[in-house]
């Protein structure tokens, strides 16, 4: 079954620079994972993998978010016009799925490390918390 809508809103920068960075590396696509931190001692934390091979990285439970706009420019590609297009996409992994289903993905860069940190939101638009 085709979802009607993306289970995630992408902001115009985090699908700009998703789509840069698959470019970039080559790869299939982009996973937003939801893990133990690795920096933090018992804390959970959102972060994002790159897919090289979309058929071995990836589950039948993970599901894409597409990357491209309809012609105005500014409305998201929905699944049923993505779901089997085979552009690269941001992959919501299962884990990760009920955490982040109805939100808003943005990001921000680390001028320090130049690391990409995930900021997430939530309906209301309160920036989620991965422990809470």
């Amino acid at each position: 079954m085709i979802p009607r809508k993306a289970a995630l809103h992408l902001t115009p920068k985090a699908r700009e620079i998703f789509r840069k960075l698959i470019e970039a590396t080559s790869s299939e696509g982009i996973t937003l994972k939801y893990e133990m931190s690795s920096q933090h001692a018992l804390r959970m934390a959102f972060k994002f993998d790159l897919i090289k091979d979309v058929k071995k990285e990836l589950s039948f439970e993970d599901e894409g978010v597409s990357l491209e706009v309809l012609d105005d420019g500014v409305t998201p590609k929905p699944p049923a016009e993505s779901w089997n297009d085979n552009l690269p996409k941001l992959y919501i992994d299962s884990g990760a799925f009920m955490k982040v289903l109805g939100g808003k993905l943005d990001v921000k860069i680390n001028p320090e490390t130049g690391d990409i940190i995930p900021l997430l939101f939530d309906r209301e638009g309160n920036e989620m918390d991965p422990n809470a």
